[in-house]
């Protein structure tokens, strides 16, 4: 099977390439391109002997060489390599007289001359002509393997004599290394065999035959390009992704942005990969590393800046391939698996995410339920699979069920209203999946808190809670996960006014704050018990030191838990004195801060109306008419007899009694008919 290869080009004559692999030569790395890789091949095989070392017997008979000869090799074509010369052995046998005898008679001898004459002689031009790799297949296998037979052959490559190719060490020694040193040198065509006929030590025959005869090996080499295409089915890619997203990482401070940039190529698909890197740029902040970014950092700084980031890595699809090394004989190829950069390609993707979250937002509007509508950025993510797609991720705020908070009220007369905007539903979804946690928590330990500004508060609450009435939501009910969302429920409590049935007066109490430093403290809130103890025992010293008198009354809603909700409520005015008019619209604001993980601020109004004052005379058209003169005539009474001294201690306790008024209209002092009935000793 043809390994990693695409097409082929052939060579006619020896190539040099920049990469062809000799010895130990350094691979050289160059930048991707277009063009097609080659890798160069050099092979050097022995020309196969039918013959030779190891192919059988040489020729002896001289009548064989002889028709070898005479044919040029045609008698016997399965034979390659040899050259012959004939010779013939030419002798003259001549008498002459080399004396005489004693009777002088001569005596004859035979002068006898003999030599051998050369004739023809003939070589095969195997070494002289190209070859086609089938001439040599059985050697080119033998030595390399069969896919580099089929490497050549596809390649269509053609070999020839290799006059460089050093003769073997075992046939330069000996009586056939002599012959080959003189004869052949040390490259190139070599003698395996070689025998002379003639001779000399005695006379040949006339006619005889001999011969000069030798058998040669010889080495073919050739050089072909084999051409790499980079397959279009191993290309870079890169699997992850990219995101920032706000994130509580310290409970009591603002939420930070938290950057991700993680991903990763198909490498297995790929031969080797190098000079993997991740890089995020984001404001002054630049990480460049090998691998997944992750910080931190202030996220006002960051705000509306974009976050880029980067991913890239080298590869190669080859390997570095067939690698020869040796000469002639010794010559060996071997597949290198290592990575050929010169096949180096790089991927690379990268984009931007506006980091556009909206931390500390003020949203303001009239009504709380155009804020409700709302969402807010707290995270956005580029994922690659490997196609790319953005996502972006929110919190939200809606009304949890139950909720009753009406942004209009309109009223009958001068009542109370809700201070605190009812339970509220937080939903969130991050890009990390962290708020899929158990432990994972939205808001700073303090929570969400706020304020409620009235448009008018009553004479005894003014000064105290001149900044408003303070709102503390308590710890969020896990409402676990509805879809890809997390959801909490929102509960807030707001500072306590406390009423006097018979006065009217009304006293506050920081609840909020109460509440807020429990859950800062990791303590339990503060118990009903314990808050009506203080907030009536506050009460009675504020209803003092405002009236001058002692406290005889008692607090409305205060006898179980269920009446939590009445004491956060807000009264409105009803003293005389009060800016507040029947049939007007008058607006009181509310502002929620640290809201979500992005700490916003709503800020919204409590817009209402009355259409009749509480208290006041017929000229009020109020709902409650105090008459100070009877409009009816009187027919039924009681008489009282009074002492003297009876009256004189009336008068006295008239002139201590205190004429102060709560809203105007009210005694303070609650004592005085009791100073009454014990004057004139009655039960």
């Amino acid at each position: 099977m043809l390994k990693r290869v695409i097409s082929i080009f052939c060579l006619i004559i020896l190539l040099f390439s920049i990469f062809n692999f000799e010895g130990n030569k350094p691979l050289e790395v160059a930048a991707a391109t277009t063009a097609p890789i080659k890798d160069t091949i050099t092979l050097t095989v022995k020309f196969p002997d039918t013959v030779g070392e190891g192919f059988g017997i040489e020729p002896t008979d001289p009548e064989e060489i002889h028709q070898m000869v005479d044919s040029k090799g045609k008698t016997h074509p399965h034979r390659t390599g040899w050259g012959a010369i004939k010779y013939e052995c030419v002798r003259t046998d001549t008498d002459y007289i080399a004396g005489y005898d004693y009777y002088g008679n001569p005596i004859w001898d035979v002068h006898t001359v003999s030599g051998w004459r050369q004739k023809e002689d003939y070589s095969t031009e195997d070494s002289h002509v190209p070859h086609q790799p089938a001439e040599v297949k059985k050697e080119i296998v033998e030595k390399y393997g069969e896919e580099m037979y089929e490497l050549a052959e596809a390649a269509g490559a053609v070999f020839y004599y290799d006059d460089t190719t050093p003769i073997p060490a075992r046939f330069l020694t000996g009586d056939i290394g002599d012959f080959n040193k003189r004869v052949n040198g040390t490259t190139g065509r070599y003698s395996i065999y070689y025998k002379d006929t003639t001779y000399t030590d005695s006379h040949c025959q006339n006619g005889e035959k001999a011969y000069f005869y030798r058998n040669n090996d010889f080495f073919v080499t050739t050089t072909f390009d084999v051409e790499w295409k980079e397959p279009e089915d191993k290309q870079g890619t890169g699997l992850g992704r990219a995101y920032w997203e706000l994130e509580r990482t310290d409970k009591n401070n603002l939420s930070e942005v938290a950057v991700y940039s993680s991903f990763k190529g198909e490498y297995d698909k790929h031969v080797a990969v190098r000079n993997i890197k991740h890089t995020v740029n984001l404001d002054t902040k630049h990480v460049e590393q090998e691998g997944p970014i992750e910080f931190t950092v202030n996220a006002k700084q960051v705000q509306n800046k974009d976050m880029q980031y980067g991913f890239e890595y080298e590869y190669t699809n080859k390997e570095i391939g067939w690698v020869c090394t040796g000469k002639g004989e010794d010559r060996e190829c071997h597949w290198d698996d290592r990575p050929d950069w010169r096949a180096v390609q790089k991927f690379e993707l990268g984009g931007s995410i506006p980091v556009d979250h909206q931390q500390k937002k003020a949203e303001k509007s009239d009504k709380l339920d155009s804020i409700l509508v709302k969402k807010w950025v707290v995270g956005r993510e580029d994922k690659y699979g490997p196609s790319k797609e953005s996502k972006a991720y929110y919190e939200q705020y809606h009304r949890a069920e139950g909720n009753e908070w009406q942004d209009e009220i309109k009223l009958k007369t001068q009542t109370t209203l809700p201070i605190t905007p009812g339970k509220l539903l937080y939903s969130v979804e991050l890009p990390s999946g962290k708020h899929k946690d158990g432990e994972f928590y939205p808001l700073m330990k303090t929570q969400s808190s706020g304020t409620y500004k009235a448009a008018e508060l009553d004479e005894s609450l003014q000064a105290e809670f001149e900044d408003g009435v303070q709102l503390q939501q308590k710890v969020l009910k896990d409402m676990g996960m509805k879809g890809d969302q997390r959801q909490f429920e929102g509960e807030f409590v707001s500072d306590l006014f406390f009423t006097a049935s018979g006065t009217g007066f009304m006293s506050g109490y920081k609840y909020a704050e109460k509440v807020k430093q429990a859950i800062n403290n990791d303590q339990a809130l503060p118990s009903f018990a314990q808050v009506i103890q203080e907030g009536a025992a506050k009460g009675e010293a504020d209803f003092v030191q405002y009236t001058n008198v002692p406290f005889e009354d008692e607090w409305v809603f205060t006898s179980s838990e269920e009446d939590l909700p009445h004491l956060q409520r807000y009264s409105l005015p009803i003293t005389p004195y009060s800016q507040l008019m029947p049939n007007e619209t008058y607006k009181n604001q509310l502002e929620l801060v640290d809201m979500g993980l992005s700490d916003l601020s709503f800020t919204f109004d409590q817009s209402f109306s009355f259409e009749h004052f509480l208290f006041g005379s017929g000229y009020d058209d109020a709902w409650i008419i105090e008459q100070p003169e009877s409009r009816v005539p009187v027919t039924e009474f009681e008489t009282v007899e009074l002492t003297h001294d009876q009256v004189k201690k009336l008068a006295k306790a008239e002139r201590q009694h205190s004429n102060n008024k709560i809203h105007n209209f009210r005694f303070v002092d609650r004592t005085f008919p009791d100073k009454v009935r014990e004057i004139r000793g009655a039960r």
